[in-house]
Parts: structure tokens; sequence; C-alpha cells
């Protein structure tokens, strides 16, 4: 597929997670994924930006890179040429966009976003996290990765790192969502951070504890989209 393409600015994905196994959820990671996902843009406006994740470190980076065509290994993926039209789908939380796997490496997803997020205080990043089927449920197999994704007409491709526990796990789906605090029910009863809320969903799931009523609370809420392949 040919396109126009002019300075391809790459944003910094941030892996914004601690290992699985250690249950905390607030990370000190500062693995940092900076020159690590690739960028192609579909229109004629340049952009930059930077990009952080929940444990404070922040970097960013850029690239002048340029690329005529769609990545062979997403010629199957819809995307939007101009950041208006052509979104392969759209939620009610984040609105019209495009996520597509990538068809040679299950650990790369294709993303386009197409009204990056803001509110009074600025820029708000999106956070993906990596899945895999487990029987009928779903369970996350790797690094969240967050960043800002500030242009519509930019297509990003992201590789995730999973855990060493999945090393060969296959990624079939992706949960992305706003990085924000919303109130959750019982049994949080508080404000909690979206990312905060899913890894406490999925660690109270597991031995010991195989308490649902956190995933529940976070269901009800709704505040993120569950994709999959």
């Amino acid at each position: 597929m040919k396109i126009i393409s002019t300075l391809a600015i790459l944003f910094a994905i941030v892996a914004c997670d601690a290992p699985r196994t250690q249950r905390a959820l607030s990370s000190t990671s500062s693995n940092s994924l900076s020159g690590g996902s690739t960028g192609v843009n579909l229109g004629s406006s340049s952009d930059s930006g930077s990009s952080s994740g929940n444990s404070g470190s922040s970097s960013s980076g850029s690239s002048n890179s340029t690329t005529s065509t769609i990545p062979s290994d997403a010629s199957h993926c819809k995307f939007s040429t101009d950041g208006v039209n052509g979104f392969e789908t759209t939620s009610s939380h984040i609105g019209e966009y495009s996520l597509c796997q990538s068809s040679s490496d299950k650990n790369s997803v294709y993303f386009q976003l197409k009204t990056p997020p803001t509110n009074a205080n600025g820029d708000i990043s999106v956070c993906l996290i990596p899945t895999t089927n487990s029987g009928s449920n779903s369970i996350y197999v790797g690094n969240p990765m967050c960043g800002y994704f500030k242009d519509p007409k930019s297509v990003r491709k992201i590789t995730f790192i999973k855990y060493a526990a999945y090393s060969s796990a296959t990624i079939t789906g992706v949960i992305f969502f706003k990085d924000l605090s919303w109130y959750y029910g019982y049994p949080f009863n508080q404000y909690v951070m979206t990312l905060d809320a899913y890894k406490t969903c999925m660690n109270m799931l597991a031995y010991p504890y195989y308490n649902s009523s956190y995933c529940t609370a976070f269901k009800n809420v709704g505040q993120y989209v569950y994709k999959q392949f």
C-alpha cells in the first residue's frame, strides 16, 4: 500500500510494570523502550512527543527515518490515512482507533488513535497490556506499555516484553485504557489508577486468593477496551 510520508517522529513507549511475580501495584521499573517502537506517519504533518510510565521515569526519542509503504506485516490492517476517516473501530472509552497484530511477530501490534486523550492537566497517556487466553479467561503475560499518542495520522508498532514465566505464551489479545484513576466500588471503595485496578483484579484471581470481586468491580466501571485477535 503506497502512502505519502514525511518526517516520522518516534516517541518512547515505557514499560511501567514490575515482574508479575512481585505482586507490587506500584512499579519501580525504568525499563524503557526508547527507540524500541517504530512509526509510520500516514499524513503530511509532523509531530513530536514523549511518554512516561506510572513509575515516574520518562524518556523520549526521535527519528528522521521515513517510509513510503505500510510494513508488510501490517498489510492486513485497516488504518486511517488522514487521521479522520477509516479507523478500524470505535469504543465509548477511547473513541476511534485501529489495533492489529503483526502477521510475522505475535509479540508486536500496530496502534493508531484518532483522538489523543487530554484533560485539564494536559495530555493523558494510554497503556496497552498483552494477554493470552487461559480456558474461558484471559491473563496478562507481559509489561504494560504506556505512552502518548499525539498524532492521529501516525501508526505505531509496539513490541511487548513478556514475563519470563510466560515466555512461551502466545499473545491473543490486548487490554488498553487511558492512564487515569476512577472510583471503583466494593472491594476497592476508592479511586484507583486503572492500571493498578486491573493488576489487583488479576492478582486476586490467582492462588491463594481466588477472589473475583475485584474483577467484578473493574468490569463494572468499564473504563477500558479489550481487543482479541
